[in-house]
This record gives structure tokens, sequence and C-alpha cells, in this order.
């Protein structure tokens, strides 16, 4: 049974991530676009309280528009659209700019935290400030203040938001709930909590999935059945998003991921690590153990690592469990109380969130 499971996976894996829909790219210029336009607005009222303050927009706005993909005010357009067929996703423009600076700000601080210099192909946030000022406790500290204020800017956008009178305390609290459980989540990434699932679960699922999905689907005033299908859509894709993710943070490069692949160094408790020492001996995993946690590993030791990942049939195990979920959440979707329409965007997301490569 593993055997043929294994090789269903070497067959369905795909070469590429899926092309982008055009409703996708459409979206990300629109939010790309009000971005641009709220942090233009940002400057100056930052510029007439203290301009010296400024350097802490202008590192927000860098990481925030250099790259990332826009994945959850996709899934916030999706969830919408999944109870609100037609037009309408004019009303989206706000939720999805505070999503992104929501991320903005947990990215600022978890590079700070993992001592990560490069996200999205550029400086992190602290380390662009630590060159600045050629201070490295200061940078950091500038850092940290960054994430703070990117965080008031996700609510600042969050509140003019155009939610249903009706839906607005369901929304809020969901918008804080997510918050909540990502610190949870990321506090259980730093002790290294042996319970992965737990952690994925609060710190990817929740802020990354189910919760811009159901918050988009809020804009149009949903049922409770069709909040329940979004959630139950959610779960597994989630947590297949986040194994994917691990799998780039252990086994990525600058080049293919925009950042570099030191989770093992980092000495973090992924999946990646969770499945190793699951399925094997101490003995056969030695080259991997022996780097985790270790700052001065050599890019030799990194790379003989990743060979035995490959080897011991760690990254296919997780190729194969990221199929199944995606299944798992395709079957969901089928029952789902949502229009063709919607239906065909939570499809084509699950394939962008399971299949990326960066």
């Amino acid at each position: 049974m593993e055997a043929s499971r294994l090789q269903a996976v070497r067959e369905a894996q795909p070469e590429r991530e899926p092309a982008q829909p055009s409703w996708l790219r459409l979206l990300r210029m629109e939010v790309d676009a009000h971005l641009v336009e709220f942090f233009e607005e940002k400057r100056q009222e930052t510029a007439a309280i203290s301009p010296p303050t400024v350097e802490l927009v202008d590192g927000i706005e860098a990481l925030t528009v250099r790259g990332g993909k826009r994945l959850r005010p996709a899934l916030a357009a999706a969830g919408y659209r999944c109870v609100r067929p037609g037009h309408g996703m004019d009303r989206l423009v706000e939720l999805s700019s505070s999503l992104e600076l929501l991320q903005s700000y947990l990215l600022i601080h978890d590079d700070w935290m993992d001592g990560d210099d490069v996200r999205r192909g550029g400086p992190a946030v602290h380390a662009a400030l630590q060159r600045k000022h050629e201070d490295s406790h200061l940078g950091a500290a500038l850092g940290v203040l960054a994430g703070d204020l990117a965080a008031s800017y996700a609510w600042d956008l969050f509140l003019r938001a155009p939610y249903p009178t009706q839906a607005w305390p369901e929304a809020a609290g969901t918008f804080l709930t997510i918050q909540k459980e990502v610190y949870c989540g990321q506090q259980l990434d730093l002790i290294g909590d042996p319970d992965v699932g737990r952690m994925h679960a609060l710190k990817t699922t929740s802020y990354s999935v189910r919760g811009p999905l159901l918050l988009g689907a809020l804009l149009g005033n949903p049922s409770r059945r069709e909040l329940q299908a979004l959630s139950d859509w959610a779960s597994p894709i989630g947590e297949a998003f986040q194994i994917r993710d691990d799998l780039l943070g252990a086994l990525g490069s600058i080049d293919s991921t925009g950042k570099p692949g030191m989770d093992l160094p980092h000495g973090k408790l992924s999946s990646v690590l969770a499945e190793l020492r699951r399925s094997t001996s101490g003995r056969d995993r030695e080259p991997v153990e022996a780097i985790v946690g270790r700052q001065d590993v050599t890019e030799a030791e990194l790379e003989a690592a990743r060979r035995r990942l490959r080897e011991l049939g760690v990254v296919e195990r997780l190729e194969a469990r990221i199929i199944e979920l995606a299944g798992a959440a395709t079957r969901s979707v089928k029952t789902a109380p949502f229009n063709p329409q919607g239906r065909q965007m939570l499809e084509e997301l699950a394939a962008k969130l399971t299949a990326r490569r960066s």
C-alpha cells in the first residue's frame, strides 16, 4: 500500500506551479495599487508626526510591495465569491490590504526571531535597519517597532472594510482570533513543542487560510452552513500549505524561494523533522540531526542533510501527505453549498497553495 501510494506521488507531482488564474492576477494588481496609495498616505501622516519615523514606514512598504503572492487576499476573494456570485469584488480591497499588512507585521517579527536576514529576495526589515544605522541592537529594536507599526496599519485598513452591520462583530472577532492564535503557534514553534500539528493549526491554518477565507465570506453575509463548509475546506489545505512551507524552509534557496532554506540549522521543529524522527532510526538520520540547531553549518553539510532527507523518503512521504490533504479538500468542496464560480476559485487556490515553489 505504501509503495503504491508513493508511486502515485511521483506521477502526480507537478513540475512547476500552476499558472496564475486571471482573477488572481487582477486582484493582485488592485491590492498592490491600493497598498501604494495607503503607504503614501501613511508616509505623509508620519512625516507630520515625526519625520525620522518615516524610515519605519519605508521599511514596511519595501517588504510589503516586494514580492508576495497575495494568497490571503485571494482566499478572502474566494470566500466572498462562494457566498456572493456576480459582482462586488471591489468590496474586498480594504480587507485584502489589511491581510497583507498583517502578514508583513508577522514576517518582520518572525525574521528577527529566527535571525533570518533575507526575505522575498531582499533584506529583512531588521537587517536593512541594522545596516542603515550600523548598529546591530538598534537595527533589531527598530525592526520590532516597524513590525508593531505594521500591526497598527493592518487594523487601520481592516476598520475601513465595508462589513454589513450584522456581520461586523463576528468579523472583528475573527480578525482578533487569528492574531491571538498565531501568537500561540509562534510560541510553540520557538520552544520546539513536539505537537507539530497543533502548531500548524494555530500558526498557519488560522491566519493564512481559514481566517482570510472566513473574513472574505463575512463581507457577503454568509449562512452558518456556508461558513462551516469553508472551515471544512480550510483545515486540510492549511495543513498542506504548512507542509509545503516546511519543505521549502528545509530544502529551498534564496534563488528558488527568496529566502535561505535554513530551518534545519535554526532547529525549527517542522513537519520535516517530525516525519524524519517518526519514520527513521537515529543512525540513519545522523547527517540531518548533526546540523539541527547549528548556526555554523557549512554548505556541504547542509546539502548532505538535504540529500539524506530525500534518500530516506522523508520528502516523498510529505509530498504524499500534501496530495492526500488536497484530495480531502477537493472532496469537501464537491458537497459544499457554493456557487460554481466560488467552487472553481477554491480548486484553483488549492493547487496554488499546495504546489507552490516559493
